[in-house]
């Protein structure tokens, strides 16, 4: 039952995040549980019959991949389960942020609901090596969905980008009258210059000089430190550089450069943007396995949420039925309405507006 009510709880938190969102929503009493909710995947339901039915679906989920992992001969190895279990019992002792000074332990949250360590950890950390496990199990050498190291590197030359850029700040600090410190825009010269050097490396690597070359160069020529390029081998559509450079990187072809400015005024940026041939990164890059794990993940995650499902599909499972009793409201606490102290100085603005 414990497990059921962890469930019930999240369920209940997401709901809430959602109902928020509605104009109608008042957290001073629990009549959002009865208001319309659409989730991420665009289902629409009573929150109340919503929160029931999705710590269900959680529930079959646990089942779903204990089931796979008999049917896959999948198991967590030791070190990973002591690892699981070491954080299951952090988090419900002294919570998750204690390494930050705050002490706030799971067990005091849950344990009124009724929900136990085991339930707890259950739920958590072990429902988290086990998912792994099947995962890993499920797609690696020699699962009954293996894939390739040739079918990962197809999906990573597809999918992924090998770039790098150097950043140009448009703008540089200044003090104002106060005191303040601000950014200024750089003169128009100032930015023509940066631009035409850019430019003319863009035409260096056209004309067949590396990018390598051209870092050092700018380097130098800047009286750098340190080389000022930014490395980064991502999935093309979740760009971490923003959306500017990930449209020129779709327009960009293999060992060529392009210039992209960002923003105007006091935060303009100018980049020099190379992008590599992922062809040629894609064996080293796999060799990390955590590399290939990440890769892997983001190739099958929609399958596996698929086999999942299936699973569950053909579950033979006998529901208990007091999870039934178990009504979401259990779990709603009263936001605070407005405080005497703001109605006082909200009828005192009233009334001085009045006179």
């Amino acid at each position: 039952i414990g497990v059921y009510i962890y469930c019930l709880d999240l369920a209940y938190q997401q709901a809430q995040t959602k109902a928020k969102e509605l104009d109608d929503y008042d957290g001073t009493n629990d009549k959002w549980l009865d208001l319309e909710i659409t989730d991420d995947d665009g289902n629409t339901a009573v929150a109340r019959q919503w929160i029931k039915d999705d710590a269900q679906k959680k529930c079959l989920n646990f089942l779903a991949v204990e089931k796979g992992m008999k049917d896959e001969g999948a198991s967590v190895d030791e070190a990973t389960q002591q690892a699981a279990d070491e954080q299951a019992k952090t988090y419900w002792n002294v919570g998750q942020y204690a390494n930050y000074g705050y002490i706030m332990p799971m067990s005091k949250e849950l344990e009124p609901y009724g929900i136990s360590y085991d339930s707890f950890r259950y739920c958590t950390s072990q429902y988290s090596v086990n998912y792994s496990a099947l995962f890993a199990k499920l797609y690696g050498e020699g699962g009954s969905q293996e894939v390739s190291d040739s079918e990962l590197e197809d999906y990573f030359i597809e999918n992924y980008v090998d770039y790098s850029y150097i950043p140009v700040q448009l703008y540089e600090a200044s003090t104002d009258e106060a005191g303040e410190s601000k950014n200024v825009a750089l003169s128009d010269e100032k930015i023509a210059d940066y631009t035409s050097e850019l430019e003319g490396y863009v035409k260096d690597i056209d004309d067949g000089k590396s990018y390598d070359d051209v870092v050092s160069e700018y380097t130098e020529k800047h009286e750098l430190s340190q080389s000022p390029a930014v490395d980064n081998t991502e999935q093309l559509e979740n760009v971490s550089a923003g959306d500017q450079i990930k449209d020129a990187l779709k327009e960009l072809g293999n060992n060529k450069a392009v210039t992209v400015k960002v923003g105007e005024g006091d935060s303009g940026m100018l980049y020099l943007v190379y992008k590599r041939n992922s062809a040629d990164s894609a064996k080293d890059y796999l060799e990390s396995e955590t590399n290939r794990a990440g890769v892997l993940n983001t190739m099958k995650k929609d399958d596996f949420e698929d086999y999942l499902k299936k699973i569950v599909e053909d579950l033979d499972y006998e529901k208990n039925s007091a999870v039934d009793g178990y009504d979401p409201k259990m779990f709603f606490v009263a936001e605070q309405p407005t405080t005497a102290a703001e109605e006082t100085t909200s009828a005192e603005e009233e009334t001085t507006a009045g006179e």
